[in-house]
C-alpha cells in the first residue's frame, strides 16, 4: 500500500459512519470498471449508517449528559467560583484573593 492511500485511510477514520459509508460505495462505483465488486458483499446505504455508532461524544456533550437529572434548583446551589477555589471547597483551604 503507498504512503498516500495510508495517509488518505487515515483522514477517512475521522469522517462520521455514514460519510464513511457513501466514500465506500462512490469508490466502490468508480473501481467497478477497473475490478468486479463483489455481489455478494452488503451495498451501503443511509440506513446502515444509523447501525454503526458514531465515534464518541464531546467533552460537552458527556457533560450535559452528567447534570441533565439534576433539579435546577439543586444547581443553582453551586458555587458559581467552584473552578477557581475547588482546593476551598474540597480540602477546606482559605480561599484565594482573585
Amino acid at each position: 500500500m503507498s504512503l498516500k492511500l495510508a495517509q488518505l485511510i487515515q483522514q477517512a477514520e475521522n469522517l462520521s459512519a455514514e460519510e464513511q459509508l457513501k466514500l465506500i460505495s462512490h469508490l466502490a462505483q468508480k473501481l467497478s470498471g477497473i475490478t468486479q465488486v463483489n455481489p455478494k458483499l452488503p451495498q451501503p446505504d443511509s440506513t446502515q449508517a444509523k447501525e454503526i455508532p458514531e465515534r464518541g461524544k464531546s467533552i460537552w456533550q458527556i457533560a450535559e449528559d452528567f447534570v441533565k437529572d439534576i433539579p435546577e434548583e439543586e444547581l443553582s446551589k453551586l458555587p458559581l467560583d467552584g473552578a477557581e477555589q475547588h482546593d476551598h471547597y474540597i480540602y477546606s483551604t482559605p480561599k484565594i484573593e482573585a
